[in-house]
């Protein structure tokens, strides 16, 4: 079965992969954050995992210690027809590269494989990707505030302050590229902003850029989601809720897009593409009202 679409993945679906060199000194596993667009598996080392099924002792007890990521592998479930797709698909973590400084973004090598099934040979694209810890940050959440001040109060290293800074900085950043570009990172599905406990703020999506232009008609991505509209409302919920900016919905790009028509227009097509999508990744749940 296709490693792009089969339901569930193991260590020897990967390990079995023809680009995969043999024999493969780590263990993959699937990342409980796994998106809509990529197979998202976390790197391992075999020891780590021993540790976690076996335990270790320290001080007379039996600790259970969760094995750490080295790295993320991404594979793409897209299929790709020419070279010219993959390429469209780097060029959005090279734009990502260009607005987004370094601390904000989970690095990532991309890489092109032949890919074979069956005897034939398919152009596959992969990324290995810096794995970041942290809590995720909840754009939709009334509460992410409160969460991200706990989430620092819990951590030695990192402050709320700190935090909000760093958010506040990381919005600057996405904003410029929406204003030059009209282009944004997919900051509507949960988790794909992380909070590390140093205060940073990371974003880890970053190959699902969408375009948008200031026109009434919504635009929905390859899987019918309006995921550009969400993103713009992700972000103000952010700079508003979270940041307390009373003034952002004074600036055109929210004006734009953050009105109550077209607001409810983008939460009629969520519904419809939830009714539609047996997995909906780490989009939000709606209700209809």
């Amino acid at each position: 079965m296709d490693i792009r679409t089969k339901p569930t993945l193991s260590n020897d679906d990967i390990v079995n992969l023809n680009f995969v060199k043999q024999p493969c000194p780590y263990y993959f596993r699937t990342h409980y954050r796994e998106g809509l667009r990529s197979r998202l598996l976390q790197v391992l080392r075999p020891e780590d995992i021993l540790n976690e099924t076996q335990g270790t002792i320290d001080q007379g007890a039996r600790l259970f210690p969760v094995a750490q990521p080295v790295a993320m592998l991404r594979i793409f479930k897209k299929q790709f027809s020419t070279w010219q797709e993959v390429q469209t698909e780097i060029e959005n973590y090279k734009l990502v590269q260009h607005y987004i400084p370094p601390h904000h973004y989970a690095a990532s090598s991309e890489f092109i494989v032949d890919y074979f099934q069956n005897e034939n040979s398919q152009i596959m694209l992969c990324g290995l990707q810096e794995y970041i810890p942290g809590e995720a940050v909840d754009p939709w959440h009334a509460d992410t505030r409160l969460k991200l001040e706990t989430d620092m109060n819990n951590s030695p290293n990192g402050t709320l302050d700190l935090a909000l800074l760093n958010l506040a900085s990381f919005i600057g950043c996405i904003k410029t590229m929406a204003h030059q570009v009209q282009a944004i990172p997919d900051l509507a599905g949960v988790g794909n902003l992380i909070l590390t406990p140093e205060a940073e703020i990371k974003l880890v999506d970053i190959n699902n850029i969408s375009r948008f232009s200031y026109e009434t008609t919504i635009p929905l991505d390859d899987k019918n989601y309006p995921v550009s509209d969400k993103s713009i409302q992700a972000l103000y919920n952010l700079e508003t809720l979270v940041l307390g900016n009373d003034h952002a919905s004074e600036e055109k790009l929210y004006r734009f897009f953050i009105n109550r028509k077209r607001v409810q227009t983008v939460r009629d097509l969520e519904i419809a593409f939830q009714k539609k999508t047996v997995q909906s990744g780490n989009y939000p749940a709606v209700k209809a009202k």
